[in-house]
């Protein structure tokens, strides 16, 4: 039997100014779920405009500041229902996507448990009642390609997954004007995920060959052009084309992860949502430890060979290693969960436990290098004394 795949991904509009795309969306009733810390007033009303006239209309139905919670969705969706869209839009970064994301499945279908949403793949159709459009603002965590939206169980206090083709937006607007304001720490934080996401999607090992390209391009640019996007004028000439770059690199990594998974970075990531940590932070920390933790790899060799490095495989894998190091340096990513202020007395009580979530995990079982809990809590601790 011929051992084939198939490989879709969302429908793209990509340039600076492709904001402007929006008055040629065709949508009647537009719900806007939006973040309005990052959305200056400006621009919200310049998306307004574009939605609105000749009989259409446009109303915000929820304001997402912080990561979504399934109790977080839970408030809101009456809005949406109230409102009856032919189209979800959403402008932000990730968490307003997945927010968006679990909105579009609970208004198409009404009668879902969240254990249903949260069943591998076992979402039902959708796009019969409403379309989603995502429009990032931040350049990183894909999900405006991705077939994930990530969710705090309110219950549990832990990251759960919404995972099915179904959720995959049905259009990505990728216009960089719209990270031209991101703040430095957000660009590298949000970088970092995307980083990730690409390294460990290329490395995953049921990772088809167009995801592993894709991925390879992305954690090159990323690695190139990162630096410049946090540190330089994002109005000057080498900003503008770092934040471009970065904002395509991003959802380039989605792409990836769509048809492969992440791995052990994002397998012992409830570090974050445990201690308060953002996302990319602890991506970006992570990473380093985990990558040094699977080598060799004939991933990581391929991009230290691209990235101009030459030696042994194992030489090479150290290089890479290297780089993420003096990556983190440069952004000012600390190199240990130690040195960020992690209590260790209470990071103790908490590594069983984070131990085996991250053995549990599907990313962990795609991982270069699988872990038992054994190894899960040695890495951690290296993660934490670095």
């Amino acid at each position: 039997m011929a051992d084939y795949s198939f490989y879709f991904n969302t429908k793209f509009v990509c340039g600076r100014g492709s904001l402007g795309y929006l008055d040629e969306l065709g949508s009647s009733r537009t719900a806007l779920v939006i973040d309005s810390r990052a959305l200056a007033a400006d621009r919200l009303e310049k998306v307004r405009k574009l939605l609105t006239g000749s009989g259409r209309v446009c109303q915000v139905v929820a304001d997402v500041n912080a990561e979504p919670s399934t109790d977080a969705v839970d408030k809101v969706l009456k809005n949406i229902r109230k409102f009856k869209p032919d189209c979800i839009l959403a402008i932000g970064g990730g968490s307003v996507l997945d927010t968006a994301k679990a909105l579009w499945v609970f208004y198409e279908h009404p009668d879902y448990t969240w254990e249903q949403a949260f069943t591998p793949f076992g979402v039902d159709k959708l796009g019969k009642a409403a379309q989603l459009v995502a429009v990032p603002t931040t350049s990183g965590t894909g999900s405006e390609t991705t077939c994930v939206a990530v969710i705090t169980d309110s219950e549990t206090g832990l990251k759960r997954l919404i995972m099915s083709d179904e959720i995959v937006p049905t259009m990505a607007i990728l216009d960089a004007d719209m990270v031209s304001s991101m703040p430095a720490k957000v660009a590298a934080y949000s970088g970092l995920d995307a980083l990730a996401h690409a390294i460990e999607g290329a490395a995953c090992s049921v990772s088809c060959d167009l995801a592993v390209s894709v991925a390879l391009g992305a954690a090159l640019d990323i690695l190139e052009y990162l630096p410049t996007s946090v540190k330089a004028d994002p109005e000057s000439d080498e900003g503008r084309k770092a934040r471009e770059i970065m904002h395509s690199a991003a959802s380039m990594a989605g792409m990836a992860i769509n048809k492969s998974c992440t791995g052990l970075t994002h397998s012992i990531d409830q570090i974050g949502p445990i201690f308060g940590l953002p996302h990319g932070l602890v991506c970006g920390l992570l990473l380093p430890h985990t990558i040094a933790y699977s080598s060799p790899h004939p991933i990581y060799v391929r991009i230290a060979r691209r990235a101009g490095y030459a030696g042994s495989d194992n030489e090479m894998c150290d290089s890479l290693v290297k780089r993420l190091w003096d990556l983190n340096a440069e952004l000012g990513i600390p190199r240990n969960l130690k040195d960020l202020g992690v209590d260790r007395e209470e990071f103790a009580s908490h590594v069983d436990r984070l131990a085996k979530i991250g053995v549990s995990t599907v990313a962990s079982k795609f991982s270069p290098a699988p872990l038992d809990e054994e190894k899960a809590k040695a890495l951690l601790w290296q993660a934490y004394e670095g």
